[in-house]
């Protein structure tokens, strides 16, 4: 039996959790644990998966397989915390939004085998020991550090729920322009994803942010999509989903704004390009955020 590590037990964490077999160890290391068991129930279908409930502090054996399933802005803290845990040849996978932190893991980690997850998944928790897996979706994989490849990665995480791709970086900057225009009007006009195409007013709005979106992309070494009928796609394909922005907003959770439209606003200054509209849509969460 293989020993899978997992930071954190969110939608995310469970969502991995479930995908792995009777076959391996499930360790979920947490902040604080109640119990020395973590279990939950993932719908629909009603199957139940459970592991081993463990703090940085009762983590007694090296850790060679970790997934990290933190909000962005804890991801480095949270593998700084369990660091002196980490086997030598140690793999760790990282699911984070945005863009920002799996850089910054994958230069402080460049020893290990760091791989990045792009995911279309959708998964909410109903309760803390429910999981509802409510949009199949693709992961896309690929690598942060040199010592990262595929054939490694296929030795414990289940093939079947992962594209390898030799080149993250554009997936991860698609995801990014994605969640850049959704994430945070959905919390500025308080709406499901669908909503925002009702209001012409609002169409509007998802269309100058966008065009400032396509005049960074002409800078990148990579060609993507034009940015407004790419989010026009996804909104209607996630019509009737609240954005993960919007749910950790409801639920007064930090956003991770800093790590969406913060680093859109960083890369445009970085490349000369005016970004009036993604700039303001960063301070309004930020002052959201700040006024909790």
């Amino acid at each position: 039996m293989s020993d899978i590590h997992i930071i954190g037990t969110g939608a995310m964490a469970c969502l991995w959790a479930s995908y792995f077999s009777a076959h391996q160890n499930l360790h979920f290391i947490q902040r604080h644990s109640k119990s020395e068991t973590f279990r939950f129930e993932k719908k629909p279908g009603g199957t139940f998966v459970s592991g081993q409930s463990l703090t940085k502090n009762t983590i007694h054996s090296p850790i060679k397989h970790l997934i990290v399933a933190t909000k962005a802005f804890d991801a480095q803290a949270a593998l700084d915390s369990i660091r002196q845990h980490l086997d030598q040849d140690a793999q760790i996978l990282l699911l984070q939004n945005g863009m920002g932190s799996q850089q910054l893991i994958g230069q402080t980690y460049n020893q290990y085998a760091v791989y990045a997850c792009s995911s279309t998944e959708g998964a909410y928790k109903s309760d803390p020991h429910t999981l509802v897996h409510a949009g199949m979706g693709q992961n896309n994989i690929g690598p942060m550090t040199t010592l990262a490849n595929v054939e490694k990665l296929r030795q414990w995480l289940p093939n079947e729920q992962f594209i390898w791709q030799q080149d993250i970086e554009p997936i991860l900057w698609k995801k990014l322009i994605i969640n850049s225009v959704i994430n945070p009007l959905t919390v500025i006009y308080q709406c499901r994803n669908g909503e925002l195409l009702k209001q012409v007013g609002i169409r509007q709005h998802m269309q100058l942010i966008c065009e400032e979106l396509d005049r960074l992309l002409e800078n990148l070494p990579f060609q993507l999509d034009a940015s407004y009928p790419l989010a026009l796609d996804v909104c209607r394909l996630t019509a009737n989903n609240y954005s993960s922005m919007y749910q950790d907003w409801q639920k007064n959770r930090p956003t991770e704004i800093d790590f969406i439209s913060g680093f859109i606003v960083k890369t445009c200054q970085e490349y000369s390009v005016p970004c009036p509209q993604n700039k303001k849509l960063l301070e309004q969460i930020q002052q959201l955020d700040l006024g909790r």
